[in-house]
């Protein structure tokens, strides 16, 4: 499966060092999480006489998500580290790591039990997406101190 790992982290790195790492983790998680509200609408809704359409709409949209996902790692690591107090920075470090751990030992179940239960198809999608911009608007709001611009990479 082609996946958009390999250039979203490096984009990630990027935008974290010239925009800020706050800004970019709400960006690319923003992005992600939008995409997985969209796949029931493109696995569902008649996009044109062709039937390819759909396929190609739930591709596109399972592409931006892992561009999004990918980006969205190193600026998380970066809030984390800009967040961290002094003499605890690898604790902090950990954090991000360990939160991404949780998510993938929980969701799963939880998923399975919205898919069992699903009207519409791609339901666990969609509810995934939401528990992530839920993620993407905490951080927003209560992130920690407001970020400072970010330095230019020379």
């Amino acid at each position: 499966m082609l996946r958009f790992d390999h250039p979203g982290a490096p984009l990630g790195g990027l935008l974290s060092d010239r925009v800020g790492a706050r800004a970019t983790a709400v960006l690319a998680g923003g992005l992600s999480s939008a995409s997985l509200l969209l796949v029931p609408v493109a696995l569902a809704a008649p996009l044109g006489d062709d039937p390819l359409a759909n396929g190609l709409a739930f591709g596109g949209l399972i592409l931006l998500w892992s561009l999004g996902v990918a980006a969205q790692g190193p600026a998380l690591t970066a809030v984390a580290q800009e967040l961290a107090p002094a003499g605890a920075e690898a604790t902090a470090l950990a954090l991000p790591k360990a939160s991404g751990d949780a998510v993938f030992i929980v969701l799963p179940t939880l998923l399975g039990v919205v898919t069992d239960n699903e009207a519409v198809l791609g339901t666990e999608c969609a509810v995934a997406g939401a528990l992530s911009m839920l993620g993407v608007v905490s951080l927003q709001l209560l992130g920690g101190e407001p970020e400072v611009e970010a330095e230019e990479v020379k």
